[in-house]
């Protein structure tokens, strides 16, 4: 891309929200997580919201305030959870923002605030280093009151999600049309690509017209798969829609190829399928509280479900990848070991077949035996629900620390000289792919989701689940402790591992 803009949030808690995680073209949709915020006071300045179409990424942060001059604070890092992340492969730890827009606000020093700023990455990165850069303030939030639904109508308004009326009002009483709906979600999900093939696929709604205001709209729309039709050939666009429908056309738009889309499928057939489980993964996330999903949405109500769209860390990738795991069981004698492996989601492979479990024959030397075949572990990966990584420590590795690292932490962690090579045969090929890692053992968490049983009962279990992402080798994240192992007598061993997409 020839420009990289780069925004900057400060927020509570320092989360990436969206996941993501959140998918790397929805860049319209990033404009709007910019700018996420919670049910409190916010301060808008004058023309804060006047964006063009950007290319980039969102951050969050939070910052303690000190008064540098009239129009102008420095917000500086009261945790080192995720800074680097948010403000790029500087080192700072402090960012000077420019307050002109709020002439008449006082800011405290020592006062916590949520700042929300924009700015050109590329172009001011330079500037950043020179760590006096000052970027322009466009809101701010304190914690005191209820935000309205008008307020978060304004928000919305103001970066360009919903659009007035001819008379210049919003009109948040009036119940939303489908088309409208349409038009909102091509709004924020603006950055897809249209596939050449939709091209030679004809449109199929009789009843929006070329000139039809919403005509381009529902067109991407339906060829991105985000929208169905009334029937066959009627899209209805003047017609109401329901609180359920616009759920359901809003997690479907917020899936960017097919297999996540497959995964958005799977987790609402698992929570009861459509409508239950739609509503349910988007109370989840928040996105719904107490609105009743057969109610005609008002324009208002969609106001509140977008606003909670960018408030709250939602969660539109529903499985993690567990790739790899394999157990290995070295018991005192030969043994007669059934293993099952637990957790909410789907198997994609196992070696050998698993039949509700793993009934083995295991040696001392970790031969495992079913029927008449030798195995030197038992093998599984799948699709793990409801398991998001969080990287909020971990190490950064080199590519050409990747081996070293490895086989010093895993050693430490309690595998051993076999195990640690099977491991680093296979991660290392695909963390050398990076110039620079963060690599996290997120092995609690991971047993957290994922459950192992083993009878009869090993004396000591190694569970090892990395976890890694791509960087630049300029973050700074809180090194991460690790316990020494000490295996002794019947050991099960398993290891495996993901990465953040």
């Amino acid at each position: 891309m020839d420009k990289m803009f780069f925004q900057v949030l400060l927020i509570g808690e320092f989360k990436i929200y969206g996941g993501g995680i959140m998918i790397k073209k929805l860049i319209g949709f990033l404009l709007c997580l910019c700018f996420l915020l919670s049910a409190s006071s916010m301060a808008f300045a004058e023309n804060a919201y006047t964006f063009e179409k950007i290319e980039g990424a969102y951050s969050v942060l939070t910052g303690k305030v000190t008064n540098i001059s009239q129009d102008r604070i420095k917000l500086s890092k009261i945790s080192d959870d995720l800074w680097s992340d948010n403000i790029g492969d500087t080192k700072a730890d402090y960012i000077i923002l420019d307050t002109t827009n709020f002439e008449d606000t006082v800011f405290c020093d020592g006062e916590v605030i949520r700042a929300y700023f924009l700015t050109c990455f590329k172009d001011y990165k330079s500037k950043m280093d020179e760590g006096d850069y000052a970027f322009e303030l466009l809101a701010y939030e304190n914690n005191d009151q209820q935000i309205s639904v008008e307020e978060m109508a304004k928000f919305l308004e103001g970066i360009r999600v919903l659009s007035g009326y001819e008379d210049g009002e919003l009109h948040l009483e009036r119940n939303i049309t489908r088309a409208e709906f349409t038009a909102i979600m091509v709004k924020i999900y603006n950055n897809y690509e249209i596939m050449d093939e939709n091209e030679e696929t004809t449109f199929p709604f009789k009843d929006v017209p070329k000139d039809h205001w919403a005509r381009d709209y529902i067109e991407d729309a339906y060829f991105l798969g985000m929208i169905n039709g009334k029937s066959k050939d009627t899209f209805a666009p003047d017609e109401t829609i329901t609180i359920r429908d616009c759920i359901v056309i809003l997690l479907n738009a917020s899936t960017s190829n097919e297999e996540k889309h497959q995964s958005l499928l799977t987790m609402a057939s698992r929570l009861g399928g459509y409508p239950d489980g739609y509503l349910k993964i988007a109370k989840e996330n928040g996105l719904i509280t107490s609105q009743l999903p057969d109610k005609l949405a008002s324009r208002g109500d969609i106001a509140v479900i977008l606003y909670n769209v960018y408030n709250h860390e939602t969660k539109f990738q529903y499985f993690t990848g567990a790739r790899k795991p394999v157990i290995y069981l070295y018991p005192q004698k030969e043994t007669d070991v059934n293993v099952k492996v637990s957790f909410d989601g789907d198997f994609t492979f196992t070696y050998p077949e698993y039949n509700d479990g793993w009934d083995v024959t295991a040696k001392t030397d970790g031969t495992l035996i079913s029927g008449t075949t030798e195995y030197p572990y038992l093998f599984w990966e799948g699709k793990v629900l409801h398991y998001s990584p969080k990287f909020d420590e971990g190490f950064l590795v080199s590519r050409k620390e990747t081996v070293s690292f490895l086989e010093e932490k895993l050693e430490i962690l309690g595998l051993n000289q076999k195990e640690r090579a099977d491991f680093i045969t296979y991660w290392a090929p695909q963390l050398i792919k990076n110039d620079f890692n963060i690599i996290k053992f997120d092995s609690e968490e991971y047993a957290s989701k994922v459950s192992l049983n083993i009878e009869p009962q090993p004396d000591c279990v190694v569970r090892v689940f990395m976890i890694y992402k791509a960087a630049n080798g300029n973050e700074s994240i809180k090194k991460q402790e690790l316990n020494r192992v000490e295996r002794k007598g019947f050991v099960a061993v398993e290891w495996g591992g993901a990465m953040e997409e």
